[in-house]
């Protein structure tokens, strides 16, 4: 007698579905945000598709299922080393596991512990038939018995104590001593490597390290930047400036915890643009509006810092880059918002001399993205402490450039966002104590305890001959 067909397995919910898609993707090596493009596109039907249910509706569950997704991988990526530890003590042989089981892990511990409007069974639930029916059968009940315990500990994790735990036999190469260390504890506590720890335990002390490090955990806010030339614009930034949502404001621009719900026509009209509030804050603490007239933007990548140069003043701002997709998007921005000040051409920023000195250059310099982890935390997969001994190098060659391109009196900004020392002060110590001629005019640095979850640095150097 033939057996009965099974039961057809339950289909992955999208927006888990789409999350887990990109994080495999961004873990083989794919930037966080093209992997979730592309999963967004995999998952979702477009919009009044046959077979589907009718467009306001479809567009809806679209739009909610597709936030949740891009929630689920970004907040994944920021807490997995974190969430690794967590499932390590949990496991009895974490090694033994497959590794679509650990993402599965990973994702499903996320909800729990930091999605307080998703209850903790519907993420055990999803997670374990998934286990059972896409990866291993056998597994599920492993899947199942870990989640229970994970949802013991609580919204929003484990204490300090548990991540306190002596180093684990992976970790024993970190602490040959035996015993954790200080930056054990915050790698694992804020899921970053132990060399990033160590790094801001030594620059910054025990106290701003760990404001950092949470930082790195958070969504950044919403950055606008408003252009006052624009009718309404000044009305519109004043009256977001007064929301219960706005974390910090400056005369143009501000950073908001949630969108507003005109957002779109906001941008549309072209009197805000996005850009992070750290980093129009660090040009504004160096008087950019105030340069000299024409401005070098030497790495100008897509542009942000060349359009504000182009609002805060008149003149022309020369905007140069080696990579052709971040200038189509410049000029794409450019056109849309008729920046005609602005003007892009393709240049290694040390292989372009122009005809004659400038009065005034930008550096934002190629560097670690240590200041900017919360918006791309998939920098850290990547990252080591040979990239920022190389990229300081590279930053030094750079400066040294720039220095020979500035006239007399002139001025030479150097922006990050980075927060590394040797990409940071050191260079600009290395730097005066190879130019005589130059002196330094003023510094910015975002402090820890900024609400903005983003960190620049930048310093303002003027030639005295």
């Amino acid at each position: 007698m033939p057996r009965p067909p099974r039961s057809a397995a339950p289909a992955l919910p999208p927006a888990r579905r789409a999350a887990l898609l990109a994080l495999d993707r961004c873990l083989r090596g794919q930037d966080i945000q093209a992997a979730l493009d592309a999963a967004l596109g995999a998952v979702f039907t477009p919009t009044g598709a046959p077979g589907r249910q009718e467009p306001s509706k479809t567009a809806t569950a679209d739009a909610l299922d597709a936030a949740l997704a891009t929630e689920l991988a970004y907040g994944t990526l920021r807490r997995k080393p974190s969430l690794d530890f967590i499932l390590a003590t949990l496991l009895r042989d974490p090694q033994a596991l497959p590794a679509a089981m650990h993402l599965v892990l990973a994702v499903a511990a996320y909800e729990i512990l930091f999605l307080d409007r998703i209850p903790a069974y519907a993420s055990t639930h999803w997670a374990t038939e998934h286990v059972k029916t896409a990866i291993n059968p056998r597994l599920g009940k492993v899947c199942n018995a870990v989640l229970r315990r994970v949802a013991e500990l609580g919204p929003g994790g484990p204490d300090d104590a548990f991540f306190r735990q002596p180093p684990l036999a992976h970790e024993k190469a970190l602490c040959p001593g035996g015993a954790g260390d200080e930056a054990l504890f915050l790698a694992r506590r804020f899921g970053v490597p132990h060399w990033l720890a160590a790094l801001w335990l030594e620059a910054c002390g025990p106290g701003a390290a760990r404001l950092l490090l949470a930082a790195t955990c958070q969504a950044p806010p919403l950055g606008l930047r408003f252009r006052p030339q624009v009718p309404g614009a000044a009305e519109r930034l004043a009256s977001l400036a007064a929301q219960p949502c706005c974390l910090a404001a400056t005369a143009c621009g501000v950073a908001l915890a949630s969108p507003p719900p005109d957002l779109a026509d906001i941008l549309a009209s072209g009197q805000a643009v996005r850009q992070s509030l750290a980093g129009q804050a660090a040009l504004e603490a160096l008087g950019a509006a105030s340069w000299p007239r024409p401005v070098w933007d030497a790495c100008c990548g897509r542009g942000g810092k060349s359009l504000l140069l182009a609002d805060a003043a008149p003149g022309t701002i020369l905007a140069s880059d080696p990579n052709a997709r971040r200038l189509a998007g410049l000029n794409a921005e450019r056109r849309r918002l008729a920046a005609t000040a602005v003007a892009p051409f393709r240049a290694r920023a040390e292989a372009f001399t122009p005809r004659r000195p400038l009065s005034a250059i930008l550096l934002d310099a190629p560097c670690s993205g240590l200041g900017v982890l919360s918006r791309r935390p998939d920098t850290l997969l990547r990252r080591t402490p040979k990239d920022v001994a190389d990229l300081a190098r590279v930053q030094a060659r750079l400066l040294r450039h720039a220095a020979s391109c500035l006239a007399p009196g002139g001025l030479l900004a150097y922006v990050t966002c980075t927060i590394s020392p040797a990409e940071n002060q050191a260079q600009l110590d290395a730097f005066l104590a190879a130019q005589p001629r130059f002196r330094l005019s003023a510094t910015h640095q975002t402090p820890p305890e900024s609400p903005l979850a983003e960190f620049f640095f930048a310093a303002l150097l003027e030639r005295a001959d």
